[in-house]
C-alpha cells in the first residue's frame, strides 16, 4: 500500500533531522524537566555564589587534557588546583553555615557542580570534608590580590560575593517566572475551551443561555461579516471567539511584562539594570514563543484532542490557530531582536556569535515563523491552497528543526527548554499518526464519478460506510499525491449497486432505520450498506480532473482520512430544528437531517430550506433521488422544477427548496421560531453571505427573547 503523503514525509525529515547529530553536540549534563519543575540551576545559591565569587582565571593550570593544556577554568584544572578547592571548601562553609545548608547538599554540589556541569568530567582530588579539614589547618586571612596568581588559599570578598549571589538568584527565578508563564499559557489555553463547553452539561435556563449567546457568543465581533472574508483579506471573529483571541493576546502581553525581579549589584550585567532587564525580556519572549508553538499545533490538527471533547468546530480552532500563530512569530522576533541588540550594543562581539550555530540556527527558525504568517494569507490560501499547504507544512519543519538547534547547539539540554519543542513534535506527531492510521484502516478505495450538471459530480465509493466528512486524498489525478481535500458524506448507499445504478440512504450506519429511495424494491431495502457517496462542486484544480471520470466504468483510486465530526459533548438541547442550506452545503446537512429523524428520540418540528441558484435544480433531483422516509415522499418521484419552490416531505422533515428565487429567511426564521415550543436549533450551510445572514437572524432573535441556538458548519481555512 502507498501512503506517501506530505505529512509523513515530513514526519520523517523532522525526526532524522532531529535525532542525527544531537548526541555529538550534547556534551553538557542533561536536565529533566523545565528550570523551577525539576531543574534547578544555582541550588544551594552560598555554594554557587562561592564558585562564581572565586578568581578562577587566575589558576596557572599545566594540567593535559587529551593532549592539549587546559584552560585555567577547564574542569581538569579545577579538579586537580589545590589553592581552588581550599579556598572554595572555606568559602561554602562559612557562608552556607549562616544558611544552615545541610552537609549532605554541599558534598553532593562538591561531586556534581563544583569543577562543571558536563556529562563526563574529573571528580575533585578531594571530597569537600577532606578539603574543608585541610583548610583548617590554615584558614585563608586575605582575598586574593589585583593581578595575582590565584595559587593559595584565598577568601572570597564580599563584593565579589554579593554580585555573584544576586546574578546567579535573580537570574534563576527569572527563568522559572519564564516556565511557570510558559505553562500557565498551554494550560489555560488548552484547558479554558474543555470548561466553556462542561458549562453546556449545566442546567442554566434556556432564555438565559440563548440570550447569552445571542450578545456574546454568536455575532461578529464587528460589522455584519464572519463567514465572508472582509475586503477578501481576513475572517472577522464571532464575539466568542474574539473573547477567546482577546484573552490569549492579553495573557502574553502581560506575562511578557512582569516577574522581572532585578538585584544589584549584578556579576552577570556590569552596564546595569537596562541590559539585565533586556536579557530578561528576550528570554521571556523565546520560551513564550516556544510555548505558543505547542498551541499553534494543537490548534492547527485534524486529530485536534480539543475538538473530541468540547464543542468547538474545527473552523474555530483553526482561527485561533492564525492568531497564536501571529503571537509565536511576534515574540521570536521581539527574542530575536534583544539578543541583536544585546550583542551589538553590549557585547560588541556580533560578528563572531553570528557564525556560531546556535545562532544562525535561531535566525532560520524565525525567519521561517515571519514568512508562514504572509504566506498565510486568506487570498494565497483561496487562490493558490495546494501551494500554501506544501509551503505551510515545509516551513513549519524548518521552524520546529531550527527551534531544536538553536537550543541544543546554546545550551546541550541541560535546562529543558526543548522540552516545548517536544511537546510541540509529540502534538503534530500524534496527529500525523492519527491520519495515517485512519487512511490505512480504511484502505484503498475505488471511486465512481457520475456528471449531475456543468457545476456539480457525484461521487460514489462502495465501502466507505462513513457519516460526518471525510478529507480524500487522489494520487493518481495528480503528481501532487500529498494533496487532501475535505468533502462532507451526503450518505450512505445500500443495496450492493452497480456504479451508476446506487440505492442511497440519508443515514449514519449506525441509525436503527434504513431510509431506501421509492426506486428500491422489498429485496433491495433489507440489504446492508454498501457504501458512501459526497455531492462535490467542480472548481479549478483536482475537482476539474476528478470531473473527466464521470460517466466512466472505470473508477479512480483514492484513500479516505474519515471523520465523524461530532464531539463527544455535543448535545442537542431543543426539541425543534430549522436547516437551511445552499447549494451544494444540503451535504453537511443531510446527517443531522438522517441522525435526528433515526435516534428514536421525540423531536418536535423540523423544516430544511435549500436554496440553489437558477440551471442547478439536477443537484436538487440527485439529492431528492438519494433521500426518502418512512412515511413516504409527497411527489417524491417528480423532478425539481426549475424555478420557484418545491414542497417535500423528507422522513419527519419538511423540505422547501428554491431554485433560482431568494429566500426570504429573516421571515421564514422568525415565523419558524414564533410557532416553535420548546426552543429551535438552527443549522445552516451554505455561501458565507447566506451563513452570515443566518447568523444575524438568529443573534437577532435571540436577543429578542426567543429560545434559539444556530449551529453553522463550515470549512474553513
Amino acid at each position: 500500500m502507498w501512503f506517501p503523503t506530505i505529512h509523513s514525509l515530513s514526519f520523517a525529515a523532522v525526526a532524522s533531522l532531529l535525532l542525527a547529530p544531537v548526541s555529538s553536540q550534547s556534551t553538557g549534563r542533561p536536565g529533566h524537566g523545565l528550570i523551577g519543575y525539576g531543574i534547578t540551576m544555582y541550588q544551594p545559591a552560598c555554594a554557587h555564589a562561592c564558585r562564581g565569587g572565586l578568581p578562577r582565571s587566575a589558576i596557572p593550570c599545566h594540567t593535559l587534557h587529551h593532549g592539549h593544556h587546559s584552560s585555567s577554568v577547564s574542569s581538569d584544572c579545577l579538579a586537580m588546583s589545590e589553592a581552588f578547592l581550599l579556598s572554595a571548601a572555606w568559602c561554602l562553609h562559612t557562608r552556607c553555615m549562616e544558611e544552615s545548608v545541610p552537609v549532605a547538599e554541599l558534598e553532593k554540589f562538591w561531586r556534581m557542580d563544583l569543577v562543571g556541569r558536563e556529562l563526563v568530567q574529573p571528580m575533585p582530588m578531594w571530597t569537600y570534608e577532606e578539603s574543608l579539614h585541610r583548610v583548617r589547618q590554615n584558614p585563608p586571612t586575605q582575598t586574593l590580590a589585583e593581578e595575582g596568581v590565584f595559587n593559595e588559599t584565598v577568601l572570597v570578598d564580599d563584593d565579589s560575593y554579593i554580585a555573584t549571589w544576586n546574578g546567579n538568584s535573580a537570574f534563576e527565578a527569572v527563568e522559572a517566572n519564564h516556565n511557570t508563564y510558559g505553562l500557565v499559557i498551554i494550560i489555560t489555553c488548552a484547558g479554558i475551551p474543555i470548561f466553556l463547553s462542561l458549562l453546556r452539561l449545566l442546567p442554566f435556563p434556556a432564555l438565559l443561555t440563548a440570550k447569552f449567546y445571542a450578545y456574546l457568543i454568536d455575532p461578529p465581533a464587528f460589522g455584519k461579516s464572519h463567514a465572508a472574508p472582509i475586503l477578501g483579506l481576513g475572517i472577522v471573529p464571532t464575539r466568542g471567539q474574539a473573547l477567546f483571541i482577546f484573552y490569549i493576546i492579553a495573557l502574553n502581553v502581560i506575562l511578557s511584562s512582569v516577574g522581572y525581579n532585578s538585584l544589584q549589584p549584578h556579576s552577570w550585567y556590569t552596564s546595569g539594570t537596562t541590559e539585565e532587564i533586556i536579557n530578561y525580556v528576550a528570554n521571556r519572549t523565546g520560551v513564550l514563543s516556544f510555548a505558543n508553538l505547542a498551541l499553534v499545533m494543537l490548534y492547527a490538527g485534524r486529530n485536534n484532542i480539543l475538538l473530541w471533547v468540547t464543542n468547538w468546530s474545527h473552523s474555530t480552532f483553526l482561527l485561533v490557530h492564525r492568531w497564536v500563530a501571529l503571537i509565536c512569530m511576534l515574540q521570536a522576533v521581539v527574542h530575536s531582536a534583544l539578543w541583536l541588540h544585546l550583542h551589538v550594543a553590549y557585547y560588541n562581539d556580533h560578528d563572531e556569535v553570528a557564525s556560531i550555530p546556535y545562532w544562525y540556527w535561531g535566525i532560520i527558525a524565525t525567519l521561517c515563523l515571519v514568512l508562514l504568517i504572509p504566506l498565510s494569507a486568506l487570498p494565497i490560501r483561496q487562490k493558490m491552497y495546494e501551494v500554501f499547504h506544501a509551503m505551510h507544512i515545509v516551513l513549519a519543519v524548518i521552524a520546529v528543526v531550527g527551534s531544536w538547534y538553536h537550543i541544543i547547539y546554546r545550551y546541550q539540554r541541560q535546562w529543558g527548554y526543548e522540552v516545548y519543542i517536544i511537546i510541540a513534535i509529540s502534538i503534530w506527531a500524534f496527529d500525523w499518526a492519527m491520519r495515517g492510521a485512519r487512511i490505512l484502516g480504511s484502505g484503498i478505495k475505488t471511486g465512481y464519478v457520475t456528471r449531475i450538471n456543468d457545476d456539480y459530480i457525484q461521487l460514489d465509493v462502495p465501502g466507505a460506510l462513513y457519516h460526518g466528512h471525510a478529507y480524500a486524498y487522489f494520487p493518481t489525478l495528480t503528481w501532487r499525491i500529498w494533496e487532501s481535500h475535505p468533502f462532507s458524506v451526503a450518505g450512505v448507499t445500500y443495496g450492493g449497486a452497480q456504479p451508476g445504478e446506487p440505492k442511497y440512504a440519508s443515514k449514519t450506519p449506525e441509525a436503527s432505520t434504513t431510509i431506501i429511495s421509492s426506486s428500491s424494491s422489498a429485496s433491495e431495502q433489507i440489504k446492508g450498506p454498501d457504501g458512501a457517496r459526497f455531492l462535490i462542486r467542480v472548481e479549478a484544480g483536482t475537482t476539474s480532473h476528478l470531473a473527466k471520470y464521470a460517466g466512466k466504468q472505470q473508477g479512480v483510486p483514492l484513500l479516505l482520512e474519515a471523520y465523524s465530526g461530532h464531539s463527544v459533548l455535543k448535545t442537542a438541547r431543543h426539541p425543534s430544528a430549522i436547516f437551511i442550506a445552499g447549494g451544494v452545503g444540503i451535504t453537511a446537512i443531510l446527517p443531522h437531517i438522517a441522525s435526528n429523524f433515526s435516534t428514536g428520540e421525540a423531536w418536535g418540528s423540523k423544516k430544511l430550506y435549500w436554496g440553489l441558484r437558477s440551471g442547478t435544480q439536477g443537484l436538487a433531483n440527485a439529492v431528492q433521488e438519494m433521500v426518502g422516509g418512512p412515511s413516504g415522499l409527497t411527489d417524491k418521484t417528480s423532478p425539481i422544477r426549475s424555478e420557484g419552490e418545491t414542497r417535500l416531505r423528507w422522513g419527519d422533515t419538511d423540505v422547501h427548496i428554491s431554485v433560482g428565487e431568494k429566500m426570504n429567511l429573516r421571515a421564514l426564521l422568525e415565523a419558524d421560531v414564533a410557532a416553535s415550543k420548546g426552543g429551535v436549533t438552527v443549522v445552516v450551510c451554505g455561501p458565507p453571505k447566506m451563513a452570515d445572514e443566518v447568523r444575524l437572524i438568529v443573534s437577532s432573535l435571540g436577543r429578542h427573547g426567543a429560545v434559539v441556538e444556530l449551529c453553522e458548519e463550515s470549512f474553513m481555512w
